[in-house]
């Protein structure tokens, strides 16, 4: 059996021990901090560019709306095909059947003449109509250019000004997605050193441990200690590697989630520089201000916009009351014909300028229904912002609270990581001399253990409150060097 579990830390040994080195030696990895993971997500990460591309779209839809007041001018070209043309009656003929036309005031040929084309208007007589008369021809051929010009149009000024708040808009919805990102950046950072940091506290228990039972094997082999020492031991020990695999596992899922965050490829290594022993050393350094005003807040700003956007939606609304005048102009070219011999065609000029005047007097009640609608809006948008406001102040207040319980804690749990290493020494000589016995040794041994994860973990939920406040507040907490 002895041999047995010889063989067995011989073989987990160098794999546990491998997994960091092999990393460490590989020459293609990407080297990180918190400032270059940082960078490398706000350049990389699709959110942002979605969210920079909003930005373009609103500032073309805002050209889009100047565009409106401008002229529209179209080239219009129609052709018409009549399949049984129109036939006009003339009941009266030319006047010679009792119409309003004196025949006095035509001479004798003139009078002939309006003889024949009544005859042929109406060859029933006086009261009948006849066959009547076809007019136009089988094809009909347009071409021109329609012009329109809006003069006044209120609704149209309204709607620009919309889009500028939809640019103001669009641009603080990406800063916002920045200030997430920026957040789950850091967090998942922080997750990462904090899985490695508990997997270096197991690996160097592992280790230790391995040393502790080779000795105490060593001792029973002597027949100083008995066997209940060595088997406690090695159960020790062996309920290690459970712990070591989850925190490898935590690893991985850490170094995934920011790879994710970050936009790069998950098959690209990263080595971590750094670890959250680094940043205790900064906690009390940076002053945390107490700032309630949320005058940088995204939310807040947001929220804001959109009231100003559902005050112009209102006013637009109002505004369809108003009158409206545009212009219009036409130039149009027409030929009919019956066969198509184009190149006999004859061509006849035909052009308008009018302008329309548009005064909205009865639409159903949907105007004022509207206005309603808009005015609710606003309503709705002021309790929400509220109830907003109330939410972030508590969590200001609750990230406040554990800022400042984290930090009680780390020199609380710093304290206890330097009496539990203490009380593990006097443990181990007190058992050397034979005055302690081997639950001792594990006892104290677990005590570290302990300590020195409560004193990471400690670290880690102080920097991870510090990163909601400051996604709370809208601005970095930077240390303050004081000399």
């Amino acid at each position: 059996m002895n041999l047995r579990s010889i063989i067995l830390l011989l073989l987990i040994l160098p794999g546990l021990a491998g997994l960091s080195t092999a990393t460490a030696q590989q020459t293609d990895s990407l080297r990180i901090d918190l400032n270059r993971a940082l960078e490398i997500a706000l350049s990389e990460n699709p959110t942002v560019k979605v969210a920079d591309m909003e930005i373009t779209k609103k500032q073309y839809a805002k050209k889009s709306a100047y565009g409106a007041l401008m002229p529209q001018m179209d080239m219009i070209g129609q052709y018409q095909r009549a399949i049984k043309r129109q036939t006009v009656y003339f009941d009266e003929g030319f006047g010679m059947g009792g119409g309003d036309i004196d025949p006095g005031d035509f001479s004798d040929e003139e009078r002939m003449v309006l003889g024949v084309l009544q005859k042929v208007m109406m060859p029933g007589g006086d009261t009948d109509s006849g066959e009547g008369i076809q007019m136009g021809r089988f094809n009909v051929w347009s071409a021109g250019l329609n012009v329109s010009l809006p003069l006044v149009v209120p609704s149209l000024w309204k709607n620009i000004q919309m889009t500028e708040v939809d640019i103001q808009l669009a641009m603080e919805q990406a800063r916002a997605s920045r200030i997430n990102l920026m957040n789950q950046v850091k967090k998942s950072f922080f997750s990462l050193l904090l899985a490695q940091d508990s997997h270096d506290v197991f690996r160097k228990t592992y280790e230790t441990d391995s040393i502790n039972l080779e000795n105490i094997r060593n001792r029973y082999n002597q027949g100083v200690v008995a066997e209940y020492d060595v088997i406690t031991a090695d159960v020790r020990l062996k309920s290690l590697i459970p712990s070591i695999l989850q925190s490898e596992n935590m690893m991985k899922i850490a170094e995934l989630q920011l790879k994710m965050l970050m936009g790069i490829d998950g098959d690209i290594p990263l080595k971590v520089v750094g670890s959250l022993d680094d940043y205790e050393k900064s906690m009390f350094d940076a002053i945390i201000p107490a700032d309630t005003s949320l005058i940088n807040n995204s939310d807040i700003k947001q929220f804001d916009l959109q009231a100003e956007q559902a005050q112009k939606a209102y006013e637009l609304q109002k505004l369809q009351y108003a009158p409206s005048l545009v212009t219009s102009f036409n130039w149009t070219y027409m030929s009919q014909n019956n066969d198509f011999k184009f190149n006999t065609y004859r061509w006849d000029p035909y052009s308008m300028l009018g302008f329309t005047l548009q005064i909205p007097l009865f639409s159903g009640g949907q105007r004022y229904h509207n206005v309603k609608q808009a005015q609710i809006q606003l309503w709705q948008l002021d309790e929400q912002r509220k109830d907003v406001e109330r939410g972030l102040k508590l969590s200001i207040r609750n990230n406040y609270d554990l800022i400042h319980k984290n930090i009680e804690q780390v020199v609380a749990t710093q304290s206890s990581v330097e009496q539990a290493r203490k009380g593990h020494e006097i443990t181990l000589k007190r058992y050397e001399t034979g005055m302690g016995t081997i639950v001792d040794v594990n006892a104290a041994a677990l005590a570290v253990l302990n300590a020195e994860l409560q004193y990471r973990n400690a670290i880690y939920d102080y920097l991870s409150a510090k990163a909601d406040l400051e996604k709370v507040l809208g601005y970095d907490i930077a240390p303050v060097n004081i000399e």
